[in-house]
């Protein structure tokens, strides 16, 4: 055994039992998926693999979606979570979460992130806008960038038509979805002076620094290298791929950790949550206590958010 490979964080990526059994059927799924030189293929598998969750709610929410200017003229599709529990006034605004799906900014759209935003809009009475941003090779950076800032600044813009607080805003974001709501923070800042009405930001298993830049004097990266083969998503796969919600057998792991660490060390509150043995994508088993354990983090964590700025 290669002992190396548990140096720097690596006991984070000695496998989870409860995981260790999936491991032969998962990667022969994820296998079958991966067509990595056939992009549309690749998109529609992605698109068919999606499980029901046991733990989702099914009704108490309604979902429509909008065609939107973009600012290269363009249009993108946005899809909004409405909670329809009838205790909850028509006319009382509710907060707002915004969300972007992962995918390696390539594959992934709404029902990537169709379990999370189900969940919260229901269980936290919170409308939900996910942003189908245009994805690479055809639309390669800054395009997805660019199409989430525009989705989000026509969301506040019309924060009364969708009955939405803004000052109760949570940003939220998976993989891919995580950098790109990182870099919308940067954006806003930017932009406008600030991040006025934002409460917080969800990210999960976020893509926050390229190899090339991640401050090795300061922090670990060896979780690419720990990871090189691990089931579904790993090191091997990702060369297009490249909370705070860290998984330990995820190559990304250690960029999220640094990033939480960069965070705090900037006076920035975090909370970290870590899900050891566990790889990039663990969601797909979706009938296991783990993976319902990683979303109720979530919903927990944006109610305490959102009791804290009532």
């Amino acid at each position: 055994m290669d002992t190396s490979l548990y140096a720097g964080n690596g006991d984070l990526c000695v496998i989870n039992p409860d995981f260790a059994p999936l491991v032969p059927k998962l990667k022969e799924a994820f296998e079958q998926l991966w067509t990595p030189n056939d992009v549309e293929q690749l998109r529609k598998n992605f698109e068919g693999s999606r499980a029901n969750m046991p733990f989702v709610p099914t009704h108490g929410y309604e979902i429509s979606h909008r065609m939107i200017p973009v600012s290269d003229s363009s249009e993108i599709n946005i899809r909004i979570y409405t909670p329809t529990n009838s205790s909850v006034t028509k006319c009382v605004v509710k907060p707002l979460l915004f969300i972007a799906h992962g995918g390696g900014w390539v594959v992934g759209g709404h029902e990537s992130e169709g379990a999370l935003s189900r969940l919260i809009c229901v269980r936290n009475q919170v409308v939900v806008t996910s942003v189908e941003y245009r994805r690479a090779p055809e639309h390669p950076f800054p395009t997805p960038l660019n199409d989430v800032f525009d989705a989000y600044k026509w969301t506040l813009a019309h924060a009364t038509e969708l009955e939405i607080d803004p000052a109760r805003v949570i940003l939220a974001g998976t993989s891919a979805g995580g950098s790109l709501i990182a870099g919308l923070s940067l954006l806003l800042k930017r932009e406008q002076g600030g991040l006025d009405g934002i409460i917080g930001q969800l990210l999960n298993i976020p893509a926050v620094c390229h190899p090339k830049y991640f401050p090795h004097e300061k922090h670990t990266l060896e979780s690419y290298r720990q990871n090189y083969t691990a089931p579904t998503t790993n090191s091997a796969h990702m060369h297009w791929y490249w909370v705070i919600q860290v998984a330990g057998m995820d190559p990304l792991r250690d960029e999220g950790l640094a990033y939480a660490a960069e965070l705090k060390n900037a006076g920035v509150p975090v909370e970290v949550a870590v899900h050891p043995g566990l790889p990039h994508g663990f969601v797909f088993a979706v009938d296991k206590e783990f993976t319902a354990r990683y979303f109720h983090k979530m919903v927990s964590w944006v109610g305490t958010r959102l009791m804290q700025k009532l």
